[in-house]
């Protein structure tokens, strides 16, 4: 190799900052914050780490979410949101009328649900309340995903006294929540633009397990398995370049990839160079 060449190559990549709020594992987690500086993605996916327990509720305007934890993992979710509501839910999939629905409503007594008087009138069986408990808990959580604004505090401790939870590990509720991210902005901002480069993090096979990735996905991860820049990952995936960009910032917020950058080569001093050469 040529001098010059092997003076260049000491450079290599180097992992580099996000943009993202530090985490810092050894001190408990902040009890409260702004959503426009602390990504929901991130802040789910710290709380795991931590296998945290607990409520994390976000508030914006006059919406109020309730997101139950258990050991890092989300369990329940509750809003104050009336078009989140159960009977809202069954009402839009054709499983409930409105007739049926006013009658439920006017039956709800302190401790008794809408859920519960469906099932006793014999509109719902069993099996499909809980069903749709499930369904309505998640899209709970994936719309909270879109917020970009409000605010967020944690009650350390509280656990869910629910009957029907969640039973989905994190990285899948994180690459699914950002699947269902359609602004281009927070996306592109997450990633870093064409010259980002990524590589895939050792040791992370058992979570690429635990979630369903489609095959396109998976040949992403194998990409992945040096750094490559978006701009090649966008032309080499069967992927859009829509869809491999918000990948990306799944896989990296769940630590299946880092971001990484070319260190910066400073200019050779020529000086004494030619005696080196020439020896």
């Amino acid at each position: 190799m040529d001098v010059r060449e092997s003076l260049r190559s000491l450079g290599g990549d180097s992992v580099i900052s996000d943009n993202q709020p530090q985490m810092d594992e050894a001190s408990p987690p902040r009890s409260e914050g702004n959503l426009g500086e602390q990504d929901l993605p991130d802040l789910v996916q710290d709380l795991n780490r931590r296998l945290w327990t607990g409520v994390l509720i976000l508030g914006r305007t006059a919406v109020e979410v309730r997101l139950s934890l258990k050991d890092g993992r989300m369990v329940f979710a509750s809003s104050s949101d009336p078009d989140g509501r159960l009977g809202t839910l069954l009402m839009r999939r054709g499983a409930l009328s409105l007739r049926q629905h006013v009658d439920a409503s006017k039956a709800i007594t302190p401790g008794k649900r809408l859920g519960t008087i469906l099932v006793e009138q014999g509109t719902l069986a069993p099996k499909d309340l809980v069903r749709a408990v499930v369904d309505q808990t998640q899209e709970i959580i994936y719309g909270a995903f879109q917020w970009t604004e409000g605010r967020y505090r944690l009650e350390e401790g509280a656990e869910s006294n629910e009957s029907i939870t969640l039973n989905i590990n994190t990285p899948s509720v994180i690459l699914e929540g950002i699947r269902r991210i359609e602004s281009w902005t927070r996306i592109e901002r997450a990633v870093g633009g064409l010259e980002a480069r990524y590589v895939r993090c050792g040791g992370q096979e058992a979570t690429v397990q635990q979630m369903s990735l489609s095959p396109e996905a998976m040949e992403l991860v194998g990409l992945l398995g040096e750094a490559r820049d978006v701009e090649f990952l966008c032309a080499q995936s069967r992927l859009s370049s829509f869809e491999v960009c918000r990948t990306l910032w799944a896989f990296r917020v769940i630590g299946v990839v880092r971001r990484v950058a070319v260190a910066t080569e400073r200019p050779l001093d020529d000086d004494g160079l030619e005696f080196v050469l020439d020896s």
